[in-house]
């Protein structure tokens, strides 16, 4: 079923996120991922990628897509946060409908269904690391907390944060996904655009941000910042600013294990595809998962 399978990959730091017809894209703050069945192709695929593209077929993209949602190759190694990502971009509502979004739910369900056996034998230690961990250390002290951003990092985050009975007051542009974070998490909502400069310790869980809308938090205890290439000249310069670098280097006792564990958990990926691959193998042209959709 997957030999068809094709994958694009960019991590690439200034890439511009675009969309490419015949491919469904997905798009997280490190890389840029496209997917597509080579048999639904019309032109040559290295014709229309430039060499900053990886791409990755058949089974290799199989394996190499279970790397990606496992979180081997995120900057926290093991992160939860990117499957919950994988889940949402590919979900039955967000894909449109075609023979390519049958073909890729059903990619879908078999990469979640291998990604929990990965994180399960390996992962489940390594998943303490969650963002939502890393801030604790921070913001233990404070009572309130003011969130900015309301996509799945957003969202991934409140469950920490709502502990101690904290107030947490969530900003965001997108009403509807402000609407559902309150109903949800029972928290105050904000349009960005009204937020007032306090004392209040920040956390920036937004892709990008206007430096001058930075600067409000200029009165803020504490700014934890989890864009992976922010460069603000005015954050810089305060005191009480933690870049995503800093984060991630208050685990780096962690790196003798996960070195450890990286290549076992590379070799279990590579047992499990093959096992796929034998499985399918009587489905010799692959066609079924795109007629009978």
């Amino acid at each position: 079923m997957w030999s068809s399978l094709v994958l694009v990959h960019n991590d690439h730091e200034n890439r511009i996120k675009t969309d490419f017809p015949d491919f469904v894209s997905w798009h997280t703050c490190m890389r840029s991922i496209y997917l597509s069945d080579e048999r639904l192709l019309s032109v040559d695929i290295k014709n229309r990628f430039s060499d900053v593209y990886q791409i990755f077929y058949g089974y290799d993209a199989y394996s190499f897509l279970i790397q990606i949602v496992c979180g081997l190759h995120s900057k926290l190694f093991g992160e939860s946060e990117i499957q919950a990502q994988f889940c949402d971009s590919f979900s039955k509502e967000k894909l449109p409908d075609n023979s390519l979004s049958a073909f890729l739910l059903k990619l879908r369900d078999q990469i979640l269904e291998h990604t929990k056996i990965v994180r399960t034998k390996f992962l489940i230690g390594i998943g303490k690391q969650s963002y939502g961990s890393l801030t604790e250390k921070y913001i233990s002290k404070y009572n309130r907390i003011d969130l900015i951003g309301t996509g799945n990092l957003a969202e991934s985050l409140l469950p920490y944060l709502k502990t101690k009975n904290r107030q947490v007051n969530v900003f965001g542009r997108n009403k509807t996904r402000l609407n559902s974070l309150k109903e949800i998490f029972n928290i105050q909502t904000f349009d960005l655009e009204d937020y007032i400069p306090n004392p209040n310790p920040v956390i920036i869980a937004v892709t990008d941000m206007d430096e001058n809308k930075t600067k409000l938090f200029h009165l803020s205890n504490c700014i934890i910042d989890f864009r992976e290439n922010s460069k603000t000249n005015f954050l810089d310069k305060l005191e009480n600013y933690i870049p995503f670098t800093t984060l991630l280097g208050s685990i780096q006792e962690t790196n003798i294990l996960i070195q450890e564990l990286k290549p076992k958990i590379e070799l279990l990926i590579a047992d499990l595809t093959e096992l796929r691959q034998d499985e399918q193998t009587h489905f010799m042209n692959g066609w079924e998962d795109l007629t009978h959709a």
